[in-house]
């Protein structure tokens, strides 16, 4: 194995996958949304029996959905199949009140979200987009969470069956980063001769013209004393 990909790996057991939680988390932000818009139109024609249910799944999503997030930020790849059964479920609740209550106009109260005014329309595309939102980072989460906790089983497999050594990668990497401090600082040294070695030969170019000069000044004066 590369031993980058190696010490990355071993990385993962001492940490948490923090990106997956968080997208799971973000969905249940996005349900939440959701059941605070819906809850705060006040059309009669809402108040049914599945509006109860809606009430409990609510509840559901929220609880499994946390569980969920602290599972898979244990590389625990079985949470995986949970946050995709949530996504499943987002997807098919858009069905019923988004869809189907904008068509009976159920959502039809003038009622205001955030102080902007809201119809039915305005009500039943926020909630279609909070709902798919939620879906789509349950899903991130699910995918990220389970190709990351295969990652890790897969690296601790090879640490198990001595097919990796964390030890003795590590010593290969020390072993190369001393050998470069090595070139480097003898790359270094033949830069530093030969930059005192042209600066001497600059240093002696002057006084040797200097001489050549003045050689030519004397075998000219003496072709002068000669003619």
């Amino acid at each position: 194995m590369d031993k980058n990909l190696v010490i990355q790996d071993d990385i993962l057991r001492y940490k948490k996958n923090k990106f997956a939680s968080m997208f799971a988390i973000l969905a249940l932000v996005f349900n939440c949304l959701y059941f605070t818009l819906l809850y705060a139109v006040c059309e009669t024609a809402l108040y049914k029996v599945p509006l109860g249910f809606s009430v409990i799944v609510n509840l559901l999503v929220l609880l499994a959905g946390f569980y969920a997030s602290e599972g898979i930020k244990g590389y625990n790849k079985k949470f995986a199949i949970v946050l995709i059964v949530l996504a499943a479920v987002q997807v098919l609740r858009i069905i019923y009140y988004p869809i189907i209550g904008m068509a009976n106009k159920w959502l039809a109260n003038d009622n205001h979200y955030f102080g902007i005014p809201m119809n039915n329309t305005a009500n039943g595309l926020m909630m279609i987009v909070y709902l798919a939102g939620s879906a789509a980072c349950f899903i991130v989460s699910a995918v990220h969470g389970f190709i990351v906790a295969r990652r890790l089983e897969v690296f601790q497999k090879k640490l198990d069956d001595g097919e990796v050594s964390v030890e003795a990668t590590l010593a290969e990497i020390e072993a190369e980063e001393a050998e470069a401090r090595e070139l480097a600082l003898k790359a270094a040294e033949e830069a530093a001769a030969l930059e005192a070695a042209q600066a001497s030969q600059d240093t002696q170019s002057p006084v040797a013209e200097a001489t050549v000069e003045a050689q030519e000044k004397t075998v000219s004066s003496e072709e002068a004393d000669n003619g």
